[in-house]
């Protein structure tokens, strides 16, 4: 099942199911997703099902629905994407249907794949040298309650985004912003206290 999980400032705030097969976020409290800030119109924007895919799509809001930083009026959504109403976030995760563990994928749809594969090597803890292959479309890692990245495969590249915990993981020493980062090669990732690498292999 889908979900999306709402976020202001990079915190997440709570969790909803996408449980029905049109699904309206507004400022009106018959919405499925309310968020009562003056930023957001009484009917702003809804998730549509579509078969196996989703749709945002726009209801004319005064202030606009962005997707991935871009104005949309009505757009696919790929596992990973952020939609921006007002000053939240909705970040929209669709699950798989057998579970798993520490470096969970969660898989929509599989995009157009870069020309390498991406590697997560962890550095520092008890896992030190194990290797995670980015090999999905959306791939967490972290401390669930403690602190949560993701990271989305996209035809670009590889993109880190935070995702929970009052703490932000660092890239070369460096806070991660609300916007989704771009990953290097040989990039230095620093979370739940753990050293990680990013690199690419053939």
């Amino acid at each position: 099942m889908a979900k999306l999980l709402l976020c202001l400032d990079g915190n997440v705030i709570k969790e909803y199911r996408i449980h029905r097969d049109t699904f309206a976020i507004g400022r009106r409290p018959h919405n499925d997703l309310q968020i009562e800030n003056l930023a957001v119109s009484g009917e702003h924007a809804r998730i549509v099902r579509d078969g196996e895919d989703y749709l945002v799509e726009d209801l004319g809001s005064t202030n606009g629905t962005v997707v991935n930083g871009a104005p949309v009026e009505r757009v696919p959504l790929r596992n990973g994407d952020e939609i921006g109403v007002g000053r939240y976030r909705l970040r929209f995760w669709c699950e798989p249907q057998a579970g798993g563990g520490y470096a969970e994928t969660l898989v929509l749809r599989e995009p157009v794949a870069p020309a390498r594969v991406g590697v997560i090597k962890v550095l520092t803890g008890g896992n030190s040298g194990r290797e995670i292959v980015l090999s999905k479309a959306v791939t967490s890692l972290g401390k669930p309650g403690v602190q949560v990245a993701m990271i989305a495969r996209r035809p670009q590249g590889y993109f880190l985004s935070h995702l929970e915990g009052a703490t932000r993981p660092r890239i070369n020493g460096s806070e991660v912003g609300t916007e989704p980062h771009l990953l290097s090669e040989e990039d230095l990732i620093e979370l739940v206290g753990v050293r990680l690498a990013f690199f690419c292999r053939d």
